[in-house]
């Protein structure tokens, strides 16, 4: 690979798994951050308000008898899909239309009861639900009233706005001593992986056409294939609760809970993706989640955040105490790179040279000794192209950093930062992410401005996206990044003392040789250049290149 063409590589690379590939959504408001609360508007354009519990990793819709009609799980969090007009109106235009957000439950509900005269199609007699908002406790509350066909039903639906968990408590008077309880998904997925694991036995897996019954069931799940965009919806009996499901797979995927009348489950709906599952306690559940070597990776370094934090009880100091000893630990490895730049950029001078000397000279004998010459530059500066290799290394933790960072909910700001898991509301975090990535790309490529023109518009692309990292990640990209550049900076003073009188060796042999042999007398490594032995033999005679 051509050292010029590593950095644009590395940059396209960068975007993709940096974006997940996906749009990002809406920009944070300047200055504001989502409070978790309820919100009550119309959202289905039928008579009657809807309940809307707003957080900053979703936006669940409830109607008045509690059955989830909306589930937005956000991919970025804090990206503000519901918008207050200056009247003090609620705009929903952007939730229900925004084509890179799925509605988990599609045109379903999630949580309806059926059986005994219950009926989610048929009308019923509801009351105004209580609401109530406790952020110190991470709790959304909401008891939801109706009767129907002589039946009273009581749900208590408590939403966590740090994590995708629900706390789900039903009571059924007047009815059948069991009911049933419906979890559709997962949107626009017409596949979606149904599994059920009882208690005590293996995982029951029906995808595509087909059911299953499962009895006494650990938890059920609805899943999409694990990635940063994928969905989960997954139950778990709580206290006591017996649950035996039925398994429907194909495009109408669907878990049909069969409850007592009095019933205390936990649902998570959020991410199919394993920080999140790790950090609500599911990631050991057997059959659910196997991650991969990334994942793994995820593992480790969550279980070194959580040690850390123990000791220092800060989630922004964790962060920038995590960042400086990974860099130390790969310090080597992006010693050899550096190097690696340092050394190609006081080389590019002779570089165009040469690609000048042979510009209008494309016959195959030509290139062959173009190629020779360059061989011999390298050489001659202690150059080797398979360095640049070094650069992907480091990439598994990286990238496994990266994601963890992003999908770990901190619970905690730092410094002006109302919430690490979100962007910061007041751009300075991307404007210093363009600043120290500028830096970055300036010392990494000095020695050609003209390269440093034609990247530097990449960052610039990078900066909207900036704008929607949370904030954690973007301490830890700036910290690493102002890491990198103090490193690149002592290894250019080093490769550049190493190197400063290789030019002048070479001149002189190549005007000794012109004006005498029709040799090319090529210098020895510097004596301080690494390899170099204090004893200084004599110079090694070779054919000079022919033009």
């Amino acid at each position: 690979m051509k050292p010029r063409l590593l950095l644009p590589l590395i940059a396209a690379t960068g975007a993709l798994l940096l974006t997940g590939c996906g749009q990002t959504g809406p920009l944070p408001v300047f200055g504001k951050a989502i409070i978790s609360g309820w919100i009550k508007a119309d959202f289905d354009g039928k008579p009657g308000d809807e309940y809307i519990a707003t957080s900053n990793l979703q936006d669940v819709v409830f109607n008045e008898r509690g059955e989830v009609i909306g589930w937005f799980v956000k991919s970025y969090a804090g990206t503000p899909y519901i918008k207050r007009k200056a009247d003090g109106t609620v705009d929903l235009s952007g939730l229900k239309a925004q084509a890179s957000l799925v509605n988990m439950v599609g045109d379903r509900k999630a949580f309806a009861l059926t059986g005994g005269g219950l009926d989610p199609a048929k009308a019923a007699e509801t009351t105004v639900p209580q609401l109530s908002t406790d952020l110190p406790a991470n709790e959304q509350t909401a008891v939801f009233k109706y009767t129907q066909g002589g039946v009273s039903v009581t749900k208590t639906v408590v939403l966590h706005p740090r994590n995708f968990k629900i706390d789900l408590k039903t009571d059924v008077t007047g009815g059948p001593a069991t009911v049933n309880m419906l979890f559709p998904g997962l949107g626009k997925n017409d596949n979606p992986s149904v599994k059920a694991v009882p208690v005590g036995g293996e995982p029951v897996t029906v995808q595509g056409s087909g059911t299953q019954k499962v009895q006494n069931i650990q938890y059920a799940a609805l899943q999409e294939k694990p990635n940063q965009l994928a969905h989960a919806l997954i139950i778990r009996p709580q206290k006591g609760t017996t649950v035996n499901t039925t398994l429907t797979g194909g495009e109408q995927g669907l878990i049909t809970a069969s409850l007592p009348a009095v019933s205390n489950l936990e649902v998570y709906g959020g991410k199919n993706e394993l920080i999140h599952l790790y950090q609500s306690g599911y990631s050991e559940l057997p059959g659910l989640f196997a991650p991969n070597v990334f994942g793994k990776i995820s593992l480790v370094i969550v279980k070194i955040m959580e040690e850390i934090y123990k000791v220092v009880g800060n989630w922004g100091l964790v962060l920038l105490l995590l960042t400086v000893l990974l860099r130390l630990i790969m310090w080597p490895l992006m010693q050899a790179q550096g190097r690696t730049t340092a050394r190609m950029q006081v080389m590019q001078p002779r570089i165009k040279e040469i690609q000048d000397k042979y510009k209008e000279r494309k016959d195959r004998d030509s290139q062959v000794a173009m190629q020779a010459e360059m061989q011999q530059l390298y050489k001659q500066y202690n150059f080797n192209p398979a360095g640049c290799v070094s650069t992907f290394i480091p990439f598994p933790v990286l990238i496994a950093l990266w994601s963890t960072i992003r999908n770990f909910e901190f619970d905690s700001g730092f410094l002006w930062l109302p919430d690490l898991a979100i962007p910061d509301p007041f751009y300075f975090l991307a404007l210093l992410y363009l600043i120290v990535n500028i830096g970055q790309l300036y010392v990494m490529t000095r020695k050609n401005p003209q390269m440093f023109k034609q990247q530097a518009f990449i960052y610039l692309i990078f900066l909207y996206f900036a704008l929607t990292f949370p904030a954690g990640v973007t301490i830890y990209i700036i910290v690493s990044t102002l890491i990198g550049i103090v490193q690149q900076v002592i290894i250019n003073k080093q490769v550049e003392a190493e190197t400063a009188t290789i030019g002048q060796r070479i001149q002189k042999t190549v005007a000794a040789g012109a004006g005498g042999t029709g040799k090319v007398v090529i210098a020895k490594t510097a004596p301080n250049m690494p390899g170099a032995t204090k004893t200084r033999k004599a110079p090694k005679t070779l054919d000079a290149p022919k033009d």
